[in-house]
This record gives C-alpha cells, structure tokens and sequence, in this order.
C-alpha cells in the first residue's frame, strides 16, 4: 500500500512539472533567414572603389560589405564579404528575392580606431532584385556624412561672431617616423626610427567644419628641437640631427647654436585647398623649408668662418643641382579630422578643447634632399593638435 501511495505521488510530482513546463514564458523566437542555395542560387559581384588624394577612383583592397534580406539595411544581415585584393567582392549561391547592400571602408583596414587609423569611405546602400541570373552590382565609396557647424579660429582678426577664439593648447605635438636603413640600399622595416619635435607652433589656424574651402593652416616645427630620444644623437654639437636635417648652425664662443632665421620647416594650406575626405579634410597643402647655408658664408647670424660648421658629404646633398641657402617649397597632401570637443573644468572654470589628428608622409631624400645613412626615403608625420577655447565661454 505504501509503494502505491508513493508512486502515485511521484506520477503526480511529474504530471505538475511538465504542465508547470508547458505554461513558462516561451523565449524569443530566433528565425533563421535562408537565402543560399548551393545548386541553384545565383551570385552578385561587383568592384568596390574609393576616391584617391588625386580624386582619380581606385580599387577598396579589404572594404566590409553587408547583404540583407529586403529594401533596407534593417535587422540582422544575412552574409557579409571582404572585397579582394583587386577590389572585386561576391555573394554566392543567393536565392531569387530583394537584397540590399551596403559597404565600409578604412584604408588600414581598421575595423575599430580610437585616433586616426586609415581614411573611412561609405557605401550608404542599393536595393537589387535578385531572379534566376547573376547580377553585377559596382559599388563607389565616398566620404562620410557632411560633418557640424563649428568655426573656430588662433587669428583675433577674424574671431568674433562667426569664428570663436582659440589658442594652441601646450600638449599638442608633431610626430614623425620611419624605417632604420643601413647605408643607402637595406630597409629594414622591422628596426623603425620613430620621434617627434619638442617645438611645435601654429601662427595661422581657421577651421570651418561645414565649409573646408575656408579652412587654413600654417604651422611649423623648429628643426633643431628634434627629439629621438637619445641625446647623443639629437644633440647639435655632434650629433647626427644637423647632419641629417641640415640645420643650420653657428659657433657661439664654445657653444653650437642653430641660426633661427632658418631653423623651421613648415606645413601650410591657404584658402580653397582643402576639401572634404573620408570622414575628414583633405588639405592639399606645401611644406616649406631651408637648404642649408654654404660653411663659411659672412654677414648671417655673425662673421667668418665660424658662422656655419662643416657640412658631412656622407649626409649632406652633394650633387643634386640644389643650391646652397635655397628655399624649398613643395606639395603635400595632409588628411586630418576634427576628432572630438571636451570641456575641461579647473575648479569652478571650464575651457572647451577640440582635438584635431593629421597624417602625411613626404620623400625626404628625393623632395626634400636630405641624405642620411640613418632613414629611408619615406617618413610618415602625425600631428596631435588640441586648440583650447577661452575659459567659461561657451562654443
């Protein structure tokens, strides 16, 4: 009697636990989309391309590009593909149906950056209505979104209603680097020379978020504040950096000084050369510098032969057709973005601060003339910039 009491207890406990079971909250329903079809799905392909510095359209090597089901780019997408080396990108195997397709592109193919990695490019989309053939479907990347309103300005000519005021704020930096080369001949990649200048200033900044055609800049560095991190290297008295950036220098009594009126190279873009890129600026700008001083030239910075020391043949330009104490001045494009806007509070005060990254690279040894045993031809130079606005004003 007791074994069929207790049995009769467990069939109960079972019966309540499913029924219990069957009435749960049901979970989200996850439906599955289908549209491949290995014998009988057709393909879209098509050539992913993007906007060079020149505006001429060459292939997007690595652009992400999403397919969903429907006119629209909602929901979950249903594949996704690389584009090739070439450009070229596929979705295999679709069944008949609408699709649409969108595209991203970062020229370091970075998926994810915090600072200035690569140039972004966007395909916003294109519905295609797929049937019982191959499609081909060419997709141009442009630049992203038109950016906001901001107009700030270092020139007090200009700053007022329009144009808010601003200055450069003491942490911002020009950044440069390269590959080690031994000799004239051997890159060796994997050994980079990387540094920056201790003296970066701007004497010219407007910046027109809406309108690049009326942005300007004109900034500079002081050669002889280069800075390697090793002071032996970077120092003027003998030290490689007046041999490799032909600074100018002069003996002051026992101490190797640089001669300022030459001692700067400068980046600058006037008035209608830059234009909207990527999710940034395109400045189609020049970089200034000075060819060094002959040894021994008079009536600059002092007298006699004391004036200029002895160029090193081995690093200095010898027959190229340069002159000595002439002006370089030649293109380069720099891209740039308007990063972020901060408020930076000091107790009960505030200033706003924009952030700004930038990116060239330039040809020191056939542009520039500067021959060195210590780098190859191409550096690549990164300028932080954070302009500060006056404290409590509002921007």
């Amino acid at each position: 009697m007791k074994l069929f009491r207790l049995f009769s207890i467990t069939a109960i406990v079972a019966v309540g636990l499913v029924f219990s079971l069957s009435n749960c909250k049901r979970e989200k329903e996850i439906i599955v989309v289908n549209v491949h079809d290995t014998l009988k799905g057709k393909d879209i392909t098509g050539l992913c391309i993007y906007p060079d510095y020149t505006n001429a359209m060459v292939p997007a090597k690595g652009a992400a590009l999403l397919l969903y089901s429907g006119s629209s780019a909602t929901g979950s997408a249903v594949a996704s593909a690389f584009s090739d080396s070439l450009g070229n990108y596929s979705f295999k195997y679709l069944l008949p149906g609408t699709y649409f397709v969108t595209a991203t592109y970062n020229t370091d193919n970075v998926n994810y950056k915090d600072f200035l990695h690569g140039i972004n490019f966007v395909f916003d989309g294109v519905v295609i209505t797929m049937g019982s053939s191959n499609i081909t479907q060419n997709i141009t990347l442009a630049t992203v979104a038109a950016p906001g309103v901001l107009k700030i300005a270092l020139d007090t000519i200009i700053a007022g209603p329009s144009y808010r005021l601003v200055t450069l704020e003491s942490h911002s930096k020009a950044s440069w680097e390269g590959n080690w080369a031994y000799g004239t001949t051997t890159n060796l990649p994997s050994l980079g020379m990387q540094g920056g200048f201790n003296v970066f200033k701007f004497t010219k900044f407007d910046f027109d978020e809406a309108n690049p055609a009326n942005i300007v800049i004109n900034a500079y560095v002081q050669t002889s504040s280069i800075n390697t991190f090793e002071p032996v290297r970077d120092a003027l008295a003998g030290g490689c950096v007046r041999k490799t950036l032909n600074v100018d220098t002069m003996m002051v009594g026992t101490v190797v000084t640089p001669l300022p009126e030459t001692d700067t190279i400068r980046f600058y873009a006037n008035a209608g050369e830059v234009v909207r890129y990527g999710k940034g600026y395109l400045a189609h700008g020049h970089m200034k510098g000075f060819y060094k001083h002959p040894y021994g030239q008079t009536g600059i910075g002092g007298s006699g032969a004391s004036d200029f020391l002895p160029a090193d043949t081995s690093y200095m330009q010898a027959n190229d057709g340069i002159p000595y104490g002439t002006t370089i001045d030649k293109p380069v494009d720099m891209y740039f973005e308007y990063i972020s806007k901060n408020k930076k509070w000091s107790g009960t005060n505030y200033n706003w601060m924009f952030v700004f990254e930038g990116k060239f690279v330039i040809d020191i040894r056939n542009s520039f003339y500067i021959k060195t045993g210590s780098l190859r031809d191409i550096i690549t130079v990164t300028p932080h910039v954070n302009m500060m606005g006056t404290t409590n004003r509002e921007y």
